[in-house]
């Protein structure tokens, strides 16, 4: 198959998925008829389809019928993550806390925006807020050490994923994720005791 030939099966493939995103999408509005569809109906449909140019379209007229919409703030936010622009989400995410400063998802994908965007600070103040409402949350502390690993405070790293694994013991992947880090500390040199003291 030459260059040309690939391409054009690439195009091909591509303006099928394209073709049944705007199928399903036309599909599901002739079933709804002319009748206004709620901001829940849309966010819906958003979650339907695979293209996120029209998600991010069906967020925005849910927005546009109910601006204070948090459910469709945070989806937009999410795809707008996806999508790599983390900066634009974190507008939604901002938006959204402002409505319900408490709702533990959004604190959790504005960290996982602020980890994108390589700020890890910021980053672990999200996942702190939402340990201020759930200190239990595994969740968070396993982001949190993520976020602290990522800044090269590897000690900070692993004393929470201790505490994720103090929470539930049976959590095999912060437990492999600790031991990786423990193993990698351990052969560059950089513990300072023995690291036989952070084994659970």
């Amino acid at each position: 198959m030459t260059e040309d030939n690939s391409m054009d099966e690439h195009d091909r493939i591509e303006q099928n998925r394209i073709n049944k995103t705007k199928k399903a999408v036309s599909d599901r509005e002739s079933e709804i008829g002319s009748t206004v569809m709620s901001p829940h109906q849309l966010i819906k449909m958003a979650g339907e389809v695979d293209d996120y140019e029209e998600k991010l379209r069906l967020y925005d007229e849910a927005l546009e019928l109910d601006p204070a919409c948090t459910d469709a703030l945070l989806q937009k936010g999410f795809s707008l993550d996806r999508m790599g622009k983390s900066e634009e989400s974190l507008t939604c995410y901002n938006r959204a806390l402002e409505i319900d400063p408490g709702n533990v998802g959004i604190w959790c994908l504005k960290g996982f925006a602020f980890n994108n965007l390589g700020k890890f600070e910021k980053a672990v103040e999200c996942y702190d807020e939402v340990l201020k409402i759930n200190h239990k949350n595994v969740f968070a502390w396993h982001q949190k050490g993520i976020s602290f690993e990522s800044m090269g405070k590897l000690k900070d790293a692993i004393e929470c994923f201790d505490k994720a694994l103090e929470i539930d013991p049976t959590d095999a992947f912060i437990r492999e994720k600790k031991m990786k880090l423990l193993g990698a500390i351990y052969s560059e040199g950089k513990m300072e005791d023995s690291p036989d003291k952070y084994f659970n």
